[in-house]
């Protein structure tokens, strides 16, 4: 797209967010999700409705929406960013590898968990088309500027282990990168990836090498879904 074609996109789809707007929510929201990115105050399920609808009206490639959440990133709302994460969507799978450079981009403008965790789902649709797609994952991970392209590439596992799939020692290749960490938005992160794995006895091996050397609240974050005998084994062996 060039400049007026972006231009005349992100006035559709602002023209479509402020009739929803509500600003009692967004300085609600504001508090739960602090960050730099502008909040105009719509709740997700509103959003989703507005993304399916403009989806069907406005045809772009998923290249297209990828270029336009990469703008709106920058300097647009958060309103504008989910629009386009959902419209974008499962699209990531029709792209190449190249998508990569784009999302370690994206990793460098977030600054909070909402839009992190979000622009994880389609990210994860597009790791899920060539699992030797992780290497990106642990890369910001272990490496990420910043806190939030470090909650990028842990939270994208949790793709890794929906919809019927189920990569754990793909997702343990990931989270390796920051288990000792103590920043508690990294410690969630964790333990909601873990939560995410489906093999329980997996989860319990890699838990019990690391419960001496991580921080407890990750341990008890990421035991919540196991068995109470597995869950007791694993806490036993914490350091403290």
């Amino acid at each position: 797209m060039d400049v007026f074609e972006l231009q005349s996109l992100r006035a559709r789809i602002v023209a479509g967010i402020e009739p929803l707007t509500d600003e009692s929510y967004a300085e609600r929201m504001k508090i739960a999700v602090p960050g730099e990115t502008p909040m105009l105050g719509v709740k997700v399920p509103k959003l989703r409705a507005l993304a399916k609808e403009l989806a069907e009206e406005i045809h772009l490639t998923p290249q297209q929406w990828v270029q336009y959440i990469s703008t709106v990133l920058v300097d647009g709302s958060r309103e504008e960013v989910l629009v386009g994460a959902f419209i974008l969507g499962k699209q990531t799978r029709e792209l190449d590898d190249f998508f990569g450079e784009r999302a370690s981009q994206w990793g460098r403008e977030l600054n909070n968990w909402e839009l992190t965790d979000q622009l994880s789902v389609p990210i994860g649709w597009w790791v899920l088309e060539d699992l030797s797609r992780v290497g990106y994952l642990e890369a910001w991970a272990g490496r990420g500027e910043t806190v939030w392209k470090q909650r990028l590439g842990i939270v994208t596992t949790v793709q890794l282990n929906h919809h019927g799939h189920s990569h754990p020692a793909e997702t343990f290749r990931v989270l390796r990168r920051r288990m000792e960490t103590d920043d508690r938005m990294l410690i969630k992160a964790l333990g909601w990836a873990i939560r995410e794995v489906k093999d329980q006895e997996a989860v319990e091996r890699f838990l019990a090498w690391w419960a001496p050397r991580v921080h407890k609240t990750l341990l008890t974050e990421a035991t919540k879904k196991l068995p109470p005998e597995s869950r007791d084994r694993v806490m036993a062996l914490t350091a403290g």
